[in-house]
């Protein structure tokens, strides 16, 4: 943790939640039906859901099983891994199978269904929320693949559904999905911004902030448990952070001018910020004892740092080159200007705003395409960069999924701002927010279980 704080408030949202893991069988599919998430023509797996089975006393009447349904077949279909069967063409077979436990490989096979989800959930006494059991069959190789019971509160439903669509995905690609994820961003109001929490699947928006100021660049802890951003609630660009209940806040940093662009280190020990203390906007590292270690030093502006996976180097903007334009460079997380600087962003006259991508090997950054901004991603290992957003409207400030799938960014379009998914190589665009307001996202990192 980067300050002694008290963990009550976020962990108060888990005490209705137990989560049991039984005959957890982790076989992993055959070549053929593994998917390679690099590979972005890779040819979706046929998915068939069949409906969630009630059992035991008590009855359903507020249709429990038919919510969590559609909550996992859109986890999953919006994950662009899976093409869910639509119902008419295995509903025979799964009447067939109702009442049995054995699993017919064969004839799921022939309706097309390469994978197969069954359900069983049942009512805890007194309205305390339900148990679900979930098992995914393969029906290409003809074998069990992954049973999960979870016990939750209802207000937990959704949570406990994203779970599992998790550990699907997991199964197909070796990595955990990102159903349980969330997104922070910035919302206008009245003069001001407030800082707001979403779903990945668009829904649960919560409010954070009521500060009636203006805020700036939310940023996630590696933990997921704070959000740090600046505001100016004290008539200065202070830094704070709050906790993900909205409950907690801490300021970390009070100097007069700018103390903004936050980013937090991997290993949660320091965060890179931008300050004006110097006359200048510089990127400085505020470290655990409150000090504060100078990186750039530089007559130009400094600003928007992003921490590499590792830790040990960090992506900018400056508009140093002398063009008196912005544009991204690399430079050693602990030496800074002191050390070797290298420029990465090429042929384009404004670039700003990078994100280093979770698995190192990428950096997104906003970049000015002939009148309209797009969102580029830089690759390290090949040191090119190509323009992955396209259409109406300007495509600004990327923030990474945490498994380095999609990208979700800002984008303009007819006079408003609202928050858009992507996924890196995907033609498919999901509208994220819709007031017209909305700003400055920044993707959660994996919560912990």
């Amino acid at each position: 943790m980067f300050l002694k704080t008290s963990r009550e408030g976020y962990l108060s949202a888990w005490v209705f939640v137990i989560l049991v893991f039984f005959f957890c069988v982790k076989v992993e599919a055959e070549p053929q039906v593994r998917l390679d998430m690099e590979k972005a023509t890779q040819k979706k797996v046929s998915l068939a859901i069949t409906d969630f089975v009630f059992k035991g006393a008590g009855s359903d009447s507020i249709g429990v099983g038919k919510e969590a349904r559609g909550i996992l077949e859109k986890d999953l279909r919006l994950s662009e891994l899976f093409s869910p069967l639509r119902k008419p063409v295995f509903e025979e077979l799964e009447r067939m199978e109702r009442s049995g436990s054995e699993v017919d490989y064969r004839s799921w096979r022939q309706v097309g269904a390469q994978w197969v989800i069954k359900t069983e959930y049942k009512m805890i006494s007194k309205g305390r929320g339900q148990v679900f059991t979930f098992r995914l069959y393969d029906a290409i190789n003809k074998r069990f693949m992954l049973g999960k019971r979870y016990k939750a509160s209802p207000q937990l439903l959704r949570k406990v559904v994203h779970r599992f669509a998790d550990e699907v995905v997991s199964q197909l690609t070796g990595k955990r999905g990102i159903a349980e994820t969330q997104v922070t961003f910035l919302a206008q109001e009245n003069g001001g911004k407030e800082v707001y929490l979403i779903d990945f699947d668009g829904y649960n928006l919560r409010k954070l902030t009521r500060d009636n100021t203006v805020n700036l660049s939310p940023a996630w802890s590696p933990d997921g448990k704070w959000i740090v951003y600046t505001s100016y609630a004290a008539n200065n660009p202070d830094l704070v952070m709050i906790d993900t209940a909205g409950e907690k806040r801490q300021t970390l940093n009070r100097l007069p001018g700018l103390n903004a662009a936050p980013a937090w280190s991997p290993d949660m020990q320091k965060i890179a910020l931008v300050l004006s203390r110097d006359q200048n906007s510089e990127i400085y590292l505020l470290k655990k004892n409150r000090k504060l270690h100078r990186l750039t030093r530089h007559f130009n502006i400094d600003t928007s740092p992003t921490w590499s996976p590792d830790g040990k180097k960090i992506a900018f903007t400056s508009d140093r080159s002398g063009t008196g334009a912005p544009q991204i460079y690399i430079m050693d997380a602990e030496k800074g200007d002191n050390g070797k600087v290298t420029r990465i962003s090429f042929g384009s006259s404004y670039n700003d705003n990078p994100s280093w991508s979770p698995n190192g090997d990428k950096i997104a950054y906003t970049s000015r395409v002939g009148r309209k901004f797009q969102i580029s991603v830089y690759d390290l290992n090949t040191h090119k960069s190509q323009v992955v957003t396209k259409g109406a409207g300007s495509a600004e400030q990327p923030s990474w999924s945490p498994d380095g799938r999609f990208i979700v960014y800002r984008k303009r379009v007819n006079g408003g701002f609202n928050i858009f998914i992507r996924r890196l190589g995907g033609d498919r665009v999901r509208q994220l927010t819709f007031s017209g307001k909305s700003h400055s996202p920044s993707w959660s990192p994996y919560f912990k279980h």
